[in-house]
């Protein structure tokens, strides 16, 4: 990598799987954290008492973040029960919830915020491999992660508008216009800042194995002391992710985030089906993952993979709920 001076000379549709992960997966990760510390705390208390200065105001952050999803699940949870029942949302309420009012909800400040704290600090998580071994100072660390974080919320203001039953297709193609001119912008700036071809192209098939990476930063975060994975491990391990959902053959993949854009499959029986076959690809997965993992990693992992279904389900309960899907 080139020697910089200064940060700034360094240097389609993927919103509703952004958006609920910040809904869901933040609250499922920040559980497992929880349950986690609870079973270890003798080497949680060794930790944090070597932890260096940087590591405890992420700590506190996320504590902060926590606090604010919370409550924001706590009001979509409510939002979702006045739309599947009306009449006892009505006694107790002035309105009931309407899907289309999450294309309002898109634009509050207050509401982005939160987005942009809880995907910040899932960037920080995805991307952390990638950041170490371009040993950026954290000056330079705090702006990549601002630049990617700025890409991302460029998918998730359009693409919450989205999830609006009244939005035309006409509005729609408007807006993932605007996600795809965004992303190439965002994108020509991380190329900048990097200022190297071969980082650039690392960065990029890194963000192509986005979901992935997630998944294993999760994993890697449940891991302590011996446990933890080293990063030849955690690359091995997105990798089988990938090529395994690569060949298997779901009914309708919502791995896939075009899917999430499409009515004809937002369902009750398409979305119970994916669960169940969701469960067959993990069993897959765990097996070949035993080959690149110890016992107990693997019996994390397992574990990983349970609460990956249970962000799936909520994950897609919500989109068809907030979209108006049906049964």
């Amino acid at each position: 990598m080139n020697t910089k001076t200064t940060p700034t000379k360094r240097g389609y549709l993927l919103p509703l799987t952004i958006l609920c992960l910040a809904f869901a997966g933040w609250d499922v990760w920040q559980q497992m954290q929880m349950n986690t510390l609870s079973n270890d705390n003798a080497n949680l208390a060794k930790s944090l008492a070597t932890a260096e200065k940087r590591a405890k105001d992420a700590a506190a952050d996320a504590a902060h973040w926590h606090k604010q999803s919370t409550s924001l699940l706590d009001d979509m949870n409510q939002a979702v029960t006045a739309v599947n029942t009306p009449a006892a949302a009505a006694s107790s309420s002035k309105r009931n919830f309407k899907p289309e009012e999450a294309a309002a909800m898109a634009k509050s400040p207050g509401l982005q915020n939160i987005i942009a704290s809880q995907q910040s600090a899932l960037n920080a998580m995805t991307f952390k491999d990638l950041l170490d071994r371009f040993n950026l100072s954290p000056e330079e660390r705090d702006y990549m992660l601002k630049l990617l974080l700025d890409r991302q919320m460029v998918k998730i203001s359009n693409g919450m508008q989205m999830m609006s039953p009244a939005t035309t297709p006409e509005e729609r193609a408007a807006l993932g216009q605007n996600i795809s001119q965004g992303v190439d912008a965002d994108n020509a700036k991380l190329r900048d800042f990097l200022n190297s071809d071969s980082d650039y192209a690392a960065l990029q098939s890194y963000s192509q194995q986005e979901k992935e990476r997630t998944e294993v930063g999760m994993f890697e975060s449940s891991l302590t002391g011996d446990n933890s994975l080293s990063p030849d491990t955690a690359d091995q391990l997105a990798g089988l992710l990938a090529d395994t959902r690569k060949n298997f053959s779901f009914t309708v993949d919502f791995g896939n985030e075009a899917n999430f854009a499409n009515p004809a499959v937002l369902n009750t029986p398409t979305i119970n089906t994916y669960l169940d076959e969701q469960a067959q690809y993990q069993a897959q997965v765990a097996e070949k993952a035993a080959s690149l993992l110890t016992p107990a990693q693997l019996q994390a992992f397992k574990q990983n993979q349970a609460a990956m279904r249970q962000m799936s389900k909520m994950q897609l309960s919500n989109i068809v709920q907030l979209s108006g899907g049906g049964q």
